[in-house]
C-alpha cells in the first residue's frame, strides 16, 4: 500500500483530521489542489445524494432519507415492544437496524434501533446530530475519538444509557455472547430538515471542543455529577429539591436516585438527565402501584419509553375533558413500550400493576439549554405544572373528567390492585 493510500485510509477512519491529511499529502510532494480534490471526492463518494432531496414534496428530507437507507421505518402512535421490531441489514451502520418515526415526533426528533451480533461491531461513524443511546439487551463497549486524538473506551450493559458527544467518531462493539440491542433517541429529523444535506451531517469536520476535549474521566460515572436543579417542567414552581444528573454514561438508569416530584402527580418521583452537554434531555418518572399522574400537555417529540411496570396512557385533543374531546385514545403499556404524545395533546399515565411503574422520556427541547422553537415545545413544557385554568397545561385531579377516575378504578379491580389515591385529591380548594 502506498503512503498516500495509507493516509486516505487513516482519514476515512478518523485517525487524522482533514488539515493534517492535506499537510501530509503536500509533504509527499503532491500539491494542495491534489489534496483538496481527494477530500472533495471522498465526500461525494460517501454521500452521493447530499443535494438530491425532492423539493416541494409531501415527504420531508428526513423521511426521504430514511426510505433511501433501506431499512424498516416503523410508524404509528406507539410501539408495544421495541425489542420485537423487524430489523434489516443497514449498510451505513454495518449491522441490522430500523427507524422509529411515531406520529407525535412531528419532525422534531426520532429513534433508531441497532442489533449487534456477538463479537461484531458497527461501522465507524460521526454525525452532526445529538443522540442518547439506551442499551436494551446485551453488553459491550463503545470507542469515541476526535481525529488525531486518543480513543476512549467505555463499557455498557443492559440498562446503560450514554451519549457520544456531538460529531465525535464512535463505534459500538458487542463483547457478550448474545446479540446486543440499542435504541438511539436523536434530533436528526430537525437537523436534516433544516439543512437538507447529508454531507453536512455525516462529513462535517467541526470539532465541538467545548463539549468534549478528550477528558480522561468523561465517561466515568460519579456522584458529583448529580446536583440540585431541574426545570420547572419537571419539579414545578418553588417545589425545591429537584435533581439534575449530567454525564456521558450512566451504567444503569434503573439504579439512579429519584426524588419527589409531587407537582407531576401523587407519589411521583423523578430526575432530569443531560448527556454530554446536549440540548436534548431525558427525564425519569416513577409512580407507585395503584396511582396515576396528573394530565398535562406540551409540544411534540417527547419519546416516552417504559422501563418497567404495567399500565396505560390516555391521550386526547382540544378540550380538558377526556370524554368530550374530538379525538382520544388509550395505549396499554409494559416494559419496552414506546409512545410519543402529539403536539399539545393532553396525556395521562396510569399504573394498574402490582409494582411501581417507571418510564423515561427523551425530548429535543432541552432542560439545561432552554429552547422555544418548533410549535412552542419549550414554552409549553415550562407550563406543565401550572393548571390550565391559570394559563398552564396541567389538569389537576379535581378538574379532570370523572370518567378518567372510573376507568382507572375498573382496571384496578380487574387486576386485583389496591387503589392508593386518597379521596382528598379530588376535593376542590
Amino acid at each position: 500500500m502506498t503512503r498516500l493510500a495509507v493516509l486516505i485510509a487513516k482519514l476515512k477512519r478518523g485517525a487524522i483530521s482533514r488539515r493534517e491529511f492535506s499537510d501530509r499529502v503536500c509533504g509527499l510532494g503532491f500539491g494542495a489542489l491534489t489534496a483538496e480534490s481527494i477530500l472533495d471526492n471522498m465526500v461525494v463518494g460517501q454521500e452521493r445524494n447530499a443535494a438530491s432531496f425532492e423539493p416541494f414534496s409531501d415527504k420531508t428530507p428526513y423521511e426521504q432519507w430514511m426510505e433511501r437507507e433501506g431499512i424498516p421505518v416503523h410508524t404509528g402512535y406507539h410501539i408495544p415492544d421495541v425489542r420485537k421490531l423487524e430489523l434489516k441489514p443497514w449498510s451505513r451502520m454495518g449491522v441490522r437496524g430500523a427507524f422509529i418515526n411515531l406520529e407525535g415526533s412531528e419532525g422534531t426528533d426520532g429513534a433508531y434501533m441497532l442489533e449487534i451480533p456477538p463479537g461484531k461491531s458497527t461501522t465507524q461513524q460521526r454525525f452532526m446530530f445529538e443522540e442518547a443511546v439506551h442499551v436494551l439487551e446485551g453488553e459491550g463497549e463503545t470507542q469515541v475519538w476526535n481525529p488525531g486524538g486518543s480513543r476512549q473506551t467505555f463499557r455498557w450493559s443492559k440498562g446503560s444509557m450514554f451519549s457520544p458527544p456531538l460529531n465525535v467518531w464512535r463505534q459500538h462493539f458487542n463483547r457478550g455472547s448474545q446479540p446486543a440491542k440499542l435504541i438511539s433517541f436523536h434530533d436528526l429529523p430537525l437537523i436534516l430538515d433544516v439543512f437538507h444535506n447529508t454531507a453536512f451531517i455525516f462529513n462535517n469536520q467541526f470539532e465541538f471542543r467545548d463539549r468534549y476535549n478528550n477528558q480522561p474521566d468523561y465517561f466515568n460515572f460519579e456522584n458529583r455529577r448529580v446536583h440540585e436543579g431541574g426545570t420547572k417542567a419537571m419539579f414545578g414552581e418553588g417545589e425545591g429539591g429537584g435533581l439534575m444528573l449530567e454525564a456521558g454514561l450512566i451504567p444503569d438508569i434503573n439504579n439512579v436516585k429519584l426524588v419527589d416530584a409531587k407537582s407531576r402527580g401523587y407519589k411521583n418521583k423523578g430526575i432530569e438527565m443531560v448527556f454530554s452537554d446536549n440540548t436534548i434531555q431525558t427525564h425519569i418518572s416513577e409512580f407507585e402501584a395503584g396511582s396515576y399522574k396528573r394530565a398535562h400537555r406540551h409540544g411534540p417529540g417527547s419519546q416516552v419509553f417504559i422501563l418497567g411496570g404495567v399500565g396505560y396512557t390516555l391521550l386526547w385533543t382540544d378540550l380538558p375533558q377526556y370524554s368530550s374531546a374530538r379525538k382520544h385514545m388509550r395505549i396499554d403499556w409494559t416494559d419496552g413500550t414506546l409512545l410519543v404524545p402529539p403536539d399539545r395533546w393532553f396525556h395521562q399515565h396510569f399504573n394498574t400493576g402490582h409494582s411501581a411503574a417507571k418510564y423515561m422520556a427523551t425530548t429535543w427541547i432541552g432542560g439545561k439549554y432552554f429552547a422555544k422553537s418548533m410549535g412552542g415545545g419549550g414554552r409549553t413544557h415550562r407550563l406543565n405544572t401550572i393548571n390550565y385554568k391559570d394559563g398552564g397545561n396541567m389538569i389537576d385531579y379535581p378538574d379532570e373528567d370523572p370518567i378518567v377516575r372510573s376507568m382507572f378504578e375498573e382496571d384496578l379491580k380487574k387486576n386485583g390492585v389496591e387503589n392508593q389515591m386518597p379521596e382528598r385529591l379530588w376535593k376542590k380548594s
